[in-house]
């Protein structure tokens, strides 16, 4: 992670560390507990497909036509992005004003970028999903006669 700070906050990045401390893991778990909690809130999804049976969505998940890991991406996002955000307020504080201002918001947008990847990837997948059971339901409509007889 310290990588990803020095992209974001310079040579002030040992400034910043020092003053998190030992806090980082509490940081983090406080994240990802609001993130679970935002997506479940806001995000989740109106299910298309209802499920009558526990083995049915056992079977969709793992024989992989349900994915589970768009939604796992976006509780990420939002775990990342809490932390930063956290990290960045501590570096206005502790190192900068404008480094730390500046470093929030350039550490912002590639983190945003780099999940916009992942999610790009779900996407296709989906898609290509969906255009498979239009094109089943569509075959499914059509009746062959054998006008030879």
């Amino acid at each position: 992670m310290d990588w990803f700070l020095k992209l974001g906050f310079f040579s002030l990045t040992d400034k910043v560390t020092d003053a998190i401390g030992g806090a980082m893991p509490y940081i983090i778990t406080g994240a990802v507990i609001v993130a679970i909690w935002i997506y479940f809130l806001f995000l989740v999804p109106k299910k298309e497909k209802r499920y009558d049976r526990v083995s049915d969505y056992l079977n969709d998940v793992l024989n992989f036509r349900l994915m589970l890991s768009s939604g796992l991406v976006k509780i990420l996002y939002i775990a990342f992005a809490l932390v930063v955000l956290i990290v960045g307020i501590v570096a206005i504080f502790a190192a900068n004003f404008l480094v730390g201002l500046l470093g929030t918001i350039i550490l912002e947008i590639v983190l945003r970028v780099m999940f916009e990847i992942f999610m790009v990837v779900f996407s296709i997948q989906e898609n290509v999903t969906t255009i498979k059971e239009k094109q089943a339901e569509m075959e499914s409509q059509y009746y062959y006669y054998d006008d030879e007889n």
